[in-house]
């Protein structure tokens, strides 16, 4: 025996997952809204977020432990609310992350408490949350490096059944956006 310890694995890093909860629309939503919100996008303004990644994000958790996804699912199953409609009825350029969105400027209540649940039970499972008040919004574009003349539109209705918790994954082509898990508020009782 020599008197060198012995080497020993290194531990290898936790998987992490990048997670948020989201409205996740159904494909025949997103086939209904595909024609207005091409419409709403500028000639040349951007990179247009493709339609089967529109989603409505409640509560961005960033770099998750693979061991703490399942704390994030128990906080999700608490959250108890009714379905409601967001109504989209602007359009804004939001300078700093270079992004053009459509923006819900009444928040129905049954949303607001969504999102307030939800951010308290991931803060009691120790999840740092967002404390800005939360805006219903939809990305329209990326990479809008000025701000765009909004064209006149009817606004749109998206009916919210239920929400998901959603994995981004990044690869050559961007971010693709994956539903993990969803919880349909119809049936959690007000």
């Amino acid at each position: 025996m020599t008197g060198f310890p012995m080497h020993s694995e290194a531990p290898r890093p936790e998987r992490q997952h990048r997670l948020f909860f989201a409205l996740w629309p159904a494909d025949d939503l997103r086939l209904a809204l595909a024609p207005r919100i091409r419409a709403l996008l500028p000639a040349g303004g951007g990179r247009p977020q493709r339609p089967d990644q529109w989603h409505v994000t409640l509560e961005f958790l960033g770099s998750v432990p693979a061991s703490r996804v399942a704390a994030v699912r128990e906080a999700a199953a608490q959250v108890r609310g009714g379905p409601c409609e967001i109504v989209f009825d602007a359009v804004e350029f939001w300078r700093r992350p270079e992004v053009l969105t459509l923006v819900a400027r009444v928040l129905p209540s049954p949303l607001d408490s969504l999102v307030t649940q939800l951010r308290a039970a991931l803060a009691a499972r120790g999840f740092e949350t967002e404390s800005r008040p939360f805006r219903a919004h939809l990305t329209l574009a990326r990479k809008v490096t000025h701000p765009v003349s909004p064209v006149a539109f009817e606004p749109l209705h998206w009916p919210a059944a239920d929400f998901a918790l959603v994995e981004s994954i990044t690869d050559r082509s961007g971010s693709v956006y994956t539903p993990l898990a969803s919880w349909n508020l119809q049936s959690c009782g007000a």
